[in-house]
């Protein structure tokens, strides 16, 4: 492969990535704000529970795909 193809790869590598971590933190917080609404409507608490929002290292592919994706361009910047 030569440094250009290198580099597109590792650059939709990275976009993937950051689809894939965006995606999953809004559903992870939509599907929380049913349940917390669900719990106002039923009086089930005095105050208000943690959000738990997901993070980086909570899907195995994000973590994955990025760094892959930032090795590939480097890789390809320094055989360059």
């Amino acid at each position: 492969m030569n440094s250009n193809n290198l580099r597109t790869l590792g650059v939709i590598l990275v976009i993937t990535a950051g689809l894939i971590y965006t995606i999953e933190r809004v559903g992870s917080t939509v599907a929380r704000s049913k349940e917390i609404v669900a719990m106002y409507e039923i009086h089930m608490f005095d105050s208000a529970p943690r959000i738990h929002v997901t993070g980086f290292w909570d899907n195995g592919f994000v973590p994955l795909l990025a760094i892959g994706g930032i090795l590939m361009i480097a890789y390809s910047f320094a055989r360059k």
